[in-house]
This record gives structure tokens, sequence and C-alpha cells, in this order.
């Protein structure tokens, strides 16, 4: 590649950068080069579990996950192309000290237009007839809720972004922000320079190598998660409800027929780790027992299902759960949409076009995105819900 000049540069080839760069495409933002180190999806964004869902605990994200619940559901005529999304209905489990919180919550979904419904254990079964409610007090379903393919769904956008007129650029590692002046003049890659006034990082947890060395550093971690993959047994042939055992801190959702992902997002599940690089590709060997045992807690049937192994992924994860979308107080021209801490699949359709609003006019036109600005950590104002569940990193 020789050097060139872009209007905006998207660093990161996962949905948020995709989504983003489609969406400064559809805008009218001139010129838009999107530049990833390796192949689109391969990080983090493939192995997504791609859960869509709009049962959150804060109002902002509840209308973020309705609008983009939308888009899933329309996904062709929004977007173009087929993100493979499957509705299947969520199933979410709670314990009796969670009731109180569960209560409070539906209710607000409810009164912002979300299609979810309390249950009682009993006429849980009636999603889910396998299931054993032992030690379940409380349920909530969304019927709406579903999944789809992360990698077609990242495709998709990135299509749709080179048929507006925006440069994909895979294999094409970002090397280093230029800056002149104290603002952004341009990011420089393995194959060239490309001149620029505008860069959006979304580099999920690699994020901080690349603003790091001229910018401020972002209070971003990476997380391994592990999940395991389980052909089910005939007893369970009808299960395609995606559960959420918040007592066992494990999920399960149907994947490709008989197919069923099993993940672990419960105390001590999640591994802070130093590189995200360095995530061992395969899950380990007590978590796949363990996740193994966790469904069959829920669903007795699942002791006779056949493991097909397992494998690990990453969160960015920030303090708060909840990701960092702002421009840079210290480098003009340097944007950040990173830190979505396992939610940023669900909402990449309605992130995109609020990071491109950002760029382009300085807000976002009808969602707060305010409230996911960096200097809330520092000012001791973090986006956390009013009524929690326990015993859970992500909500």
């Amino acid at each position: 590649m020789t050097n060139r000049t872009a209007d905006v540069v998207v660093v990161g080839g996962g949905v948020i950068g995709t989504s983003t760069a489609m969406h400064l495409a559809m805008m009218g933002a001139g010129k838009v080069v999107h530049v990833e180190q390796g192949h689109l999806a391969g990080g983090a964004s493939g192995l997504s579990g791609a859960m869509v869902r709009e049962h959150y605990l804060h109002p902002a994200l509840v209308r973020m996950s309705m609008e983009a619940r939308s888009v899933f559901h329309n996904f062709a005529e929004v977007v173009g192309g087929d993100a493979r999304f499957r509705r299947t209905g969520r199933l979410q489990l709670f314990p009796q000290h969670d009731e109180p919180a569960v209560h409070a919550n539906v209710a607000m979904n409810r009164d912002l237009g979300v299609n979810i419904e309390m249950l009682t254990p009993s006429e849980a079964t009636r999603i889910v007839p396998q299931l054993d409610v032992s030690g379940i007090a409380v349920c909530a379903y969304e019927p709406d809720a579903g999944y789809a393919d992360p990698v077609a769904t990242t495709y998709a956008y990135a299509e749709r972004a080179r048929s507006l007129g925006a440069e994909v650029l895979t294999g094409t590692p970002a090397t280093g922000l230029a800056t002149s002046g104290g603002r952004i003049v341009g990011v420089e890659t393995a194959a060239g320079h490309i001149e620029t006034g505008a860069v959006v990082v979304a580099a999920g947890s690699r994020t901080n190598r690349l603003v790091g060395p001229v910018a401020e550093q972002l209070p971003i971690v990476a997380a391994r998660v592990q999940m395991a993959h389980f052909f089910r047994p005939p007893a369970l042939e009808s299960l395609s409800a995606i559960v959420i055992d918040r007592t066992t801190g494990a999920y399960l959702r149907e994947d490709a027929g008989r197919g069923t992902l099993v993940g672990a997002e419960g105390p001590g599940d999640l591994i802070e780790v130093d590189d995200p690089d360095d995530i061992p590709r395969n899950a380990d060997h007590d978590m796949i027992e363990s996740l193994w045992r966790r469904a069959a807690q829920r669903l007795p049937d699942f002791a006779a299902a056949t493991c097909r192994g397992g494998y690990s992924a990453h969160y960015d994860m920030t303090p708060d759960a909840n990701p960092i979308i702002d421009r840079s107080s210290s480098v003009p021209g340097l944007f950040y949409a990173a830190g979505f801490s396992g939610h940023g699949f669900k909402l990449s359709p309605v992130i995109g076009r609020m990071v491109a609003e950002l760029v382009l006019h300085g807000e976002c036109m009808d969602h707060p995105v305010d409230r996911f600005r960096l200097s809330r950590f520092a000012e001791a104002d973090p986006l956390l819900a009013e009524h929690p569940y326990r015993g859970t990193s992500h909500q």
C-alpha cells in the first residue's frame, strides 16, 4: 500500500469497527478507510456468543438494545446481507436473593417498551419442559431475544461499508498514531502511512497499545472467558430457548441445530490476563467439566450430552463493565470505542451509529453518549445499575 489520505480512519475489524465504518460511510463522512491487522472478526467478535437481547439494568442500555434488536430483526432491509439471526427467546433463572431486583428491572424494561415478562418456576417449564427448577425463585422471559452469526454480521457491516465507498484493508496492522501540534494527523500501518484528521480506535483489549503512546491510557483489561460445545441428547432435541442460569453462572444457547454452546460468567469465571494475544485457544479441561456439570444441574438430561470440546475468547472489561465511547481529551481527532465488556455484539448496530455521530457532529442525537465518557471513572460516576444482580460480573 502506498501512502494515502482519508477523512476518517477506523482501526479494528470486529463488529464495532465495521459497524462504525459502515455508519460513517452512510452519513457521508467522506473517504473512510478501515484497517484490521488480520481478518475481519478474527478476534473477540468472531468468538462471541452473539446473543441479541433487550433486558438490561440501566435505561440508557435498554433503549440502545431495543434499537439494536430491531436492526437484527430486520437486518437485510437495514444493513443488507444476512446476520443469520434466529429468534429463540431467552429465559433467565434467578435465586431468591435476586427476586427484588428482577421485579424492579423487569418493570423498568416493560415501562420502556421491552417485550419481557416475569414467570414463576413452574411457568418457566412451559418454555423449557426439561428444566429442573430447584433453587429457582423467579424467572424472566424475553420472547423476542435470540442469537446471530457474529462472523456473518461483521462481514455484512463491512460489505455495506464497501458498497458506500469505504476502503476496508485487512492484513494491515496499525503500528502507531501520528500527531502534530498535539492533534491526530495520521495512522502508521505496516503497509504505509494514512494521512487523516480523525481516527476511531475500536481495537478492544488491544486499544491501549495504539493510543497509549500518544494519549490517555484507558482502564481496560482483557478477561478470558471459556465456552464449550456439546451435542444435545434426544431428550433435549427440542431445546431452542437461550437459558441464562444466574444460580450456577452458566448460560446455554442453541448452536447449529443439535449443538449447544455453554458458557461461564459466574463469580471467578472471568480471568484477567496480561496479553489478549496470549490466551489459550482451547478451554481448560476442568472448565469444560464444570460447564457440563452446571448444564446438567439445570437440565438433568444434559448429562447424556456429547462434548465436542471448548474454546477461549476474551472480553475487554472496564471497571463498571460498560463501554467507553468518547473523544480523547488530550489529542483532538482521536476517538475511542472500546471496553465493551461482553456487550459489543448485541449493541453493535447502534454503537456504530453513535460513534459516527460523535465523530461527525460531536454528539449523538438520541442516546446519551456522554454517559459512556472516559472521565466518568476519574469523576467517580460509573455507569451502574440501580438494581444489580448479585454474583455476576456481566449484567
